[in-house]
């Protein structure tokens, strides 16, 4: 016997009776369906207002199926709006971050350069150090001479 785990939306018409909308076997499914469902309520009541159902003059039809299309295509409605951000194409990130990887070479180059010059810079200075203490040597050596 095989058990299977069903999750059914179910919603309110206007006569307050339960329908059966749809049945996920996915639970996040079922919730994204219920939640589009909501956000679709939700613009049918804006578009049925009677501030804009005197500019509008749309049909109940007209309404459902333009609520139910903007709930699905919220992501977009949002961007419309300017409530959220344009996502970043992944060839944008891509260049981006080769971009990025291309800077962090030069950076590192320039690091390598860097270290090199204070390595030599120091080597000249040790071999400065060592000629200076020969002319002191030098001197002392001189000064006992005499």
């Amino acid at each position: 016997m095989a058990v299977e785990t069903r999750y059914v939306v179910i919603r309110t018409d206007k006569s307050n009776k339960e329908q059966e909308v749809m049945t996920f076997t996915d639970k996040r499914a079922a919730d994204e369906y219920d939640k589009m469902l909501d956000m679709a309520d939700g613009m049918f009541e804006l578009l049925q207002s009677n501030e804009l159902q005197g500019e509008l003059k749309l049909a109940d039809e007209q309404c459902e199926a333009l609520s139910i299309f903007l709930a699905k295509q919220r992501e977009e409605v949002l961007i419309a709006l300017q409530a959220k951000k344009k996502p970043v194409s992944k060839a944008n990130k891509s260049k981006s971050s080769k971009a990025k990887s291309e800077n962090q070479a030069q950076l590192d180059i320039n690091d390598e350069v860097s270290t090199k010059k204070i390595q030599s810079e120091s080597e000249s200075d040790v071999h400065s150090d060592d000629i200076e203490d020969n002319l002191i040597d030098f001197v002392i050596e001189k000064d006992d001479a005499a």
